[in-house]
């Protein structure tokens, strides 16, 4: 079970990334397409992601989801303005980091199945 949580985590993070690059691309820049290329976001986001099973063993369901979801989002938002002095305005950097955390989120309780919630 545990080798399956890395996974999960692992691919949440990778799958979060990706649909974040994506939505960058569709929604704010072409050019962005790099966001996808970068080695260090990937690392960010895995890093991010291995707080979901603690989040789901804290608050199991629905309200464990709904505490992920708002981690995903809240976290990687406030180290890309306030640490990486991201220029773009704040409205935009949450909603490309809620599509982050809805990829990510969406990924893991994949992989994980229906023992998300039950991961202790």
């Amino acid at each position: 079970m545990i080798l399956r949580t890395v996974l999960a985590v692992g691919l949440a993070g990778v799958a979060g990334t990706l649909a974040n690059a994506l939505a960058a691309v569709v929604f704010v820049s072409p050019g962005l397409w790099v966001l996808a290329a970068a080695p260090g976001r990937y690392a960010v986001a895995i890093l991010l992601a291995v707080a979901v099973p603690a989040i789901y063993a804290l608050l199991p369901g629905a309200w464990g989801a709904a505490a992920a979801l708002a981690f995903l989002t809240l976290a990687p938002s406030l180290l890309a303005k306030l640490v990486l002095g991201t220029f773009a305005a704040w409205p935009v950097v949450l909603a490309l980091n809620f599509v982050y955390a809805l990829a990510a989120l969406v990924t893991y309780r994949l992989v994980l199945g229906n023992r998300a919630a039950e991961d202790r």
